[in-house]
């Protein structure tokens, strides 16, 4: 009798052990067992980082680039604050033929109306609005920087402002890298402040503002492993808004002088942006390569409240961003 109960009190002992260990150490991924432990980390407890490569797109047969994958987590759709705005009219969005496309109030960060947000596309000069944060977070706006012929390089067909042997200051740079749209103006501050240690501040930025989806690999976004969502160009336009005032107000001039420093030569600037110069139109970014067709960034300002619209692998980025906002505009008050 003594010695069943023994027993019995010894294996009750054995499985109540089991039972602990496993709760404590539960068993890896794909070992057969269908428990996982999804506990925070304790605090204080080391995070070990992994690296991700970028997803390039390939080409697809039209020209543009193929779709990349996207994790489930980028799937699931971020909860706003209620928009400052009522639905008045019932109208369904206009249809476009772009490969995505976001509009939200930026008050809120509730979005409005989206297609394919979570689409990665090659940023194009998009990419210019990170670099135009760093560069006035980390470098002098009185800093004078000197072209020369690698930085001139990177687009020579296509720059009429800057010339080699030219000397410029940062804050005047920053006109050109934003208005015009210049490559050569990206390549010289990144090149002045460090390339590769500019590159990864870019991207370290886009990690801390929750730019889940976004990597840069220039400062121009020339090359098609730049790449975004319009979610993500949802999250940085709030940022810009709220933290970088100077960069919309730059881009919402038409023209602009510098003077190149050696001279003292005035230089006229001219934004290639249509809406530059509405007096609804905060500010913006234009963006075009081959890879991404075009790219338009905007922010208006709609009673009192800035309305953020993106479109990305347009035919006529422009003109696709005024249906979305003449649409936003008839059912929205």
């Amino acid at each position: 009798m003594n010695d069943t109960f023994g027993k019995f009190a010894f294996l009750a002992v054995v499985v109540v052990v089991i039972i602990f260990a496993h709760a404590a150490y539960p068993p890896a991924a794909g070992s057969g067992f269908a428990s996982v432990n999804t506990a925070a980390p304790r605090a204080g407890s080391a995070v070990v980082p992994f690296f991700v490569m970028p997803q390039v797109a390939v080409s697809s047969a039209n020209g543009g680039p193929a779709d990349t994958a996207t994790s489930d987590a980028s799937q699931a759709p971020e909860p706003s604050a209620p928009s400052s705005f009522t639905r008045t009219g019932s109208a369904p969005p206009p249809e476009l033929d772009d490969a995505a496309s976001l509009v939200a109030d930026l008050t809120t960060g509730s979005v409005l109306e989206s297609v394919n947000a979570d689409k990665r596309w090659p940023t194009a000069s998009l990419t210019k609005l990170m670099t135009a944060t760093i560069a006035l977070d980390k470098m002098d706006p009185a800093s004078k920087i000197t072209i020369t012929e690698p930085m001139f390089a990177v687009d020579p067909a296509d720059e009429t402002t800057l010339a080699v042997g030219g000397t410029y200051t940062l804050k005047d740079l920053l006109y050109v890298l934003l208005m015009p749209s210049s490559n050569v103006a990206a390549e010289a501050i990144a090149d002045f402040y460090g390339h590769n240690a500019f590159i990864a501040e870019m991207n370290a930025r886009a990690a801390a503002w929750g730019m889940a989806d976004t990597y840069f690999g220039d400062p121009s976004g020339l090359s098609a492993t730049n790449q975004s969502t319009a979610d993500d160009f949802l999250k940085l336009a709030g940022v810009i808004y709220k933290q970088y005032p100077a960069i919309l107000q730059t881009t919402e001039n038409q023209q602009v002088y510098i003077t190149e420093q050696n001279s003292g030569k005035r230089v006229l600037v001219k934004s290639i942006d249509d809406f530059a110069g509405r007096s609804d139109f905060i500010g913006g970014k234009t963006g075009h390569t081959d890879q991404a067709d075009g790219n338009l960034f905007s922010i208006f300002r709609y009673d009192g409240h800035p309305v953020f619209i993106v479109v990305l692998g347009t035919s006529d980025r422009f003109i696709d961003t005024q249906k979305l906002y003449a649409w936003f505009k008839a059912n929205y008050k």
